[in-house]
């Protein structure tokens, strides 16, 4: 079987942490790699966005990613990738005839590559599966602004693609519900299937020794917060979080530092910081936390397992969140995640036994929270058992081995 992976924004060979770059990227490449272990190839067609990255890049003996030139070789805001959309789906179609390949089904991921998959699809003679990843319709409901381009064509085309698909991916019951509500899914083409961690990356460590190797503290309290720095991911709800506990704790203020892992910060990166950066070093100076703050940029994998371990808690205050790599990653690790009750959190973290849950947007119930982790050493060593066993759940063989059958399901011949 050969697979046509559709992920146009997002390269699954991308710096984590960047612009655009998150947990849809990591999720692409994994799945991608367990399916060639599993004797699928699959091909991987993301836009040109680095120059140092060469046509093809390997991800595993395989599987690959085809890089497809598409407007400038740079970051794009996603209208701007949507309006290149037309050139993007000819460059595919040209590459797939020029080297005179055949795919079994295409597997489009989020809204910009379904537009791409509604074109080839017909013309190729395949089924069509869709994973969204995040929703416009939920997104709107919770930003205070449109900065994202949760537009109105977004939402046609996610309209568009779960009513012509052969079969929607939800990473959770509750995005599966969402799918149903409110872009009248039918539940028969809905196949709910949760996102993995790779244990041989993410597992505890001493915490003592995951500090000496960052350089920290052994005496400080550490709170991480990992993931791109955006309104959706709530990290403003999070530093305004920390601001309550300094104002309730005076005396935790001189123990207390949140690392912040993400965002386009590292000086190799050659990029400016973002606007939301900006702002939250302005929030930062607005709480006098400059002293408890430190923004560390994007991180590896093996890297970021460290930062993990060396936390006493990871807060994961998104406003909505299909799945939450990032809870399920820090539980691997064995520390306790303070999370929002939004969307497939509410199913990696199973309340007071793993983690605790909060109304997103609450910054003083996760102050509550947070503070209840720091301070009671029973709470936290009991919620780090349980992540531990929670995440034992989650493994990207078992991803596969759910996709994989649905390729095989659909390769079924219907019955007339």
């Amino acid at each position: 079987m050969r697979v046509a992976m559709l992920s146009v924004h997002a390269c699954p060979m991308a710096k984590l942490g960047g612009r655009d770059s998150g947990g849809m990227n990591l999720y692409i490449r994994e799945l991608a790699r367990d399916l060639a272990r599993r004797g699928i190839e699959v091909d991987v067609f993301t836009r040109q966005r680095e120059h140092d990255h060469p046509k093809i890049q390997e991800i595993a003996p395989g599987a690959r990613v085809i890089h497809i030139e598409s407007g400038p070789v740079s970051y794009l805001p996603k209208m701007d990738v949507y309006d290149r959309l037309d050139e993007f789906t000819a460059g595919v179609d040209a590459y797939v005839k020029e080297h005179d390949l055949r795919y079994d089904v295409i597997h489009a991921h989020y809204w910009l590559s379904a537009e791409v998959a509604r074109a080839l699809a017909p013309t190729w003679g395949v089924p069509r599966i869709q994973m969204f990843h995040t929703l416009g319709l939920v997104k709107r409901e919770v930003m205070d602004e449109d900065v994202d381009g949760e537009s109105d064509v977004r939402v046609a085309i996610e309209r568009r693609a779960v009513q012509e698909s052969a079969a929607v991916i939800a990473a959770s019951e509750i995005e599966a519900g969402e799918l149903e509500e409110l872009y009248a899914a039918e539940p028969a083409k809905l196949r709910i299937i949760p996102c993995g961690v790779d244990p041989e990356i993410f597992h505890p460590v001493r915490q003592a020794d995951a500090r000496r190797a960052l350089g920290r503290d052994e005496c400080e309290r550490l709170v991480l917060f990992v993931g791109r720095i955006e309104q959706i991911k709530g990290i403003d709800v999070l530093l305004r979080a920390i601001g309550i506990i300094f104002r309730a704790y005076p005396e935790l203020r001189d123990e207390i530092c949140l690392l912040v892992v993400g965002g386009a910060l590292d000086a190799e990166d050659g990029e400016a910081e973002t606007d939301k950066i900006v702002e939250l070093r302005r929030l930062v100076h607005e709480h006098r936390l400059e002293d408890a703050v430190d923004f560390v940029g994007s991180q590896d994998q093996p890297r970021l397992a460290v930062f993990y371990n060396a936390a006493d808690l990871c807060a994961v205050p998104s406003l909505t969140e299909s799945f939450g790599l990032v809870a399920l990653e820090s539980m691997a690790c064995g520390t306790p995640v303070v999370g929002t009750r939004v969307g497939g959190l509410q199913t990696v973290i199973e309340n007071d036994v793993s983690g605790l849950l909060v109304p997103a947007g609450d910054d003083a119930a996760l102050a509550e929270a947070m503070a209840r982790v720091l301070l009671d050493h029973a709470l936290r060593l009991r919620l780090a058992a349980g992540a531990r066993e929670r995440a034992k759940a989650y493994s990207w063989h078992r991803v596969g081995e759910a996709v994989a059958a649905l390729y095989a399901d659909l390769m079924q011949p219907v019955e007339v």
